[in-house]
């Protein structure tokens, strides 16, 4: 066999070599991204079903005694704080439950917006502090079942300064004359039926 022959033939054995390694590589990738694909549809249908549930079941939990205010007592003293009741007056029980409360002005424009989970443990109700520390504690939410009620007591969290002097002087409700609080359900889930 001659030089060239040799030459040629581990080029033709190089190049289908590379080219079957290239191959792999490509069906490899796109099994790995038709995973990452899959689970990110499902993370987002699972997102769109808990708005949904919250846009149809919304009408179901009764939201009370919402109040603002700067806590005067105890291991939350001179924070801004918000506290409340939910009520489930449906017939499903709520596993997770997500709300965003507004700040409303004179004209009903929003001033200020929190979002919470109003079933995770609330700050201030003990003695001690409850502080949710996921890689040191654990704890499970609340569940809602129909007709129980549950008290909430949240912090403010990035309380703009203006806010806290205004709760400072007043505490802020949902009939208020001036300034007012609205509620809304962002999403629920319902527990799963064994």
């Amino acid at each position: 066999m001659s030089v060239i022959k040799k030459k040629s033939l581990l080029v033709a054995f190089i190049s289908s070599l590379v080219l079957s390694a290239v191959l792999v590589l490509t069906l490899v990738s796109y099994i790995v991204y038709l995973e990452l694909k899959e689970k990110d549809l499902s993370a987002s249908y699972e997102h769109s079903l808990e708005e949904l549930n919250a846009e149809l079941y919304a009408s179901y939990i009764d939201i009370s005694g919402i109040t603002a205010k700067i806590e005067g007592a105890g291991t939350l003293k001179g924070n801004p704080i918000i506290e409340g009741t939910v009520k489930n007056t449906g017939n499903k029980k709520i596993a997770d439950l997500l709300l965003k409360v507004r700040f409303l002005d004179q004209g009903n424009a929003v001033i200020y917006e929190a979002i919470f989970h109003p079933q995770e443990p609330s700050l201030g109700s003990s003695s001690l502090t409850q502080v949710a520390i996921p890689y040191l504690t654990s704890y499970r939410r609340v569940m809602l079942k129909p007709g129980d009620a549950m008290a909430f007591k949240r912090i403010l969290t990035n309380c703009p300064p203006e806010i806290a002097s205004i709760l400072k002087k007043e505490e802020i409700k949902p009939s208020g004359s001036q300034r007012r609080i609205s509620t809304e359900v962002l999403s629920l889930s319902f527990a799963k039926e064994i």
